[in-house]
């Protein structure tokens, strides 16, 4: 209410009157009256605003009773992962232009098999690289304000390629400063089940503004010392040529020329945890402690990210007789079993 002195005293504007049409021209009423026109009008917002509560109630209510109906394919990566009091992303977006995915599972393969085939109880399938979990779609099994968990399962066409009769459960748990990402394999199968089982998930790098890629490095939780196999043309690998060797390394400065190799691959690492942080100390904790061998990518161009991957398995070895079965760490799920591993990204 705008407040207009006039010769006759003060008067002022009354807006629900102007809206309903009681009150034309200028819109004014002396001051005796002004009590009922406040009131009117605050009677008129109080209802606009409960009105508005109401629809906003309901659709709220309507997005959680049946989110299927508003999800209708989901995969089961990890998009977004945001610092709340900095508004920094930690995830990569999944621009194509260098890599078009964030966070995939690698399921029931990590890395590639020599000439992308294996034996599998006594018959050849083609299996792409990392598999085919990455590429399904997940159906929403609940959501809580904190955690979601999806739902992926065999089919007719996963059974062409992998023969068993899987299902994969994806659970996504936020905490005060952490995200832990869980994923459960089942065997619903009457036969033994083998497969091979990763993470892929790609961060910020840089992750503050101001800050280059060489500007970060990998803080171990214990001295590695490894040999990192030769990535072969075919995406195998030759443990006989290493091709990047560290003795008690506790601390990898991050910088583009490294990945000139492909990918460097600890097999066998000690630390469950690395830190990935700029020189302030800034980034995030990568915890994996049900995982085997930790892989560290990023493409060799410009691309602002970094892999941190946790496996168990890897890539065929350049002299793979072709059996899955004897494929390194392979996981052997017993019929009706089920493998759970998660991992979590916590904010530092």
């Amino acid at each position: 209410y705008h407040k207009k002195t006039l010769k006759d005293g003060s008067h002022y504007r009354c807006n629900k009157a102007r809206r309903d049409g009681s009150c034309i021209s200028s819109s004014c009423v002396n001051e005796k009256k002004l009590e009922t026109y406040l009131i009117d009008n605050l009677e008129y917002e109080i209802s606009q605003y409960f009105d508005s509560l109401e629809l906003d109630y309901k659709k709220r209510v309507e997005k959680k009773a049946d989110p299927r109906k508003k999800i209708k394919a989901l995969k089961d990566e990890l998009k977004r992962l945001t610092n709340a009091l900095t508004n920094v992303e930690l995830v990569w977006s999944s621009d194509p232009k260098f890599w078009g995915r964030s966070a995939p599972f690698l399921f029931p393969v990590v890395g590639t098999l020599k000439d992308k085939r294996a034996i599998i109880n006594g018959k050849w399938y083609d299996i792409k690289q990392h598999g085919l979990l990455r590429d399904q779609e997940f159906e929403v099994l609940s959501i809580k304000d904190d955690e979601v968990v999806l739902v992926n399962q065999y089919n007719e066409e996963t059974l062409k390629v992998f023969p068993f009769k899987y299902k994969a459960y994806v659970k996504y748990t936020l905490n005060e400063k952490s995200l832990r990402t869980e994923i459960t394999i089942e065997n619903n199968d009457d036969i033994d089940m083998p497969f091979t089982l990763g993470g892929h998930p790609a961060f910020m790098c840089p992750m503050f503004e101001g800050d280059k890629f060489d500007d970060y490095k990998i803080v171990f939780e214990k001295e590695e010392t490894f040999k990192s196999p030769k990535v072969m043309p075919n995406a195998t690998l030759n443990f006989d040529e290493p091709v990047f060797e560290r003795e008690n390394m506790k601390e990898l400065n991050l910088d583009k020329s490294l990945f000139d190799i492909d990918t460097i691959i600890i097999t066998n690492v000690k630390s469950k945890s690395v830190k990935l942080v700029n020189k302030e100390g800034k980034g995030i904790k990568f915890s994996y402690p049900d995982f085997k061998t930790l892989a560290i990518w990023t493409p060799y161009n410009e691309a602002p990210f970094v892999c941190l991957e946790p496996w168990n398995g890897y890539n065929d070895r350049h002299d793979t007789n072709g059996e899955f079965i004897t494929k390194d760490d392979v996981v052997i799920l017993e019929s009706k079993g089920k493998y759970t591993v998660y991992y979590d990204i916590e904010i530092i």
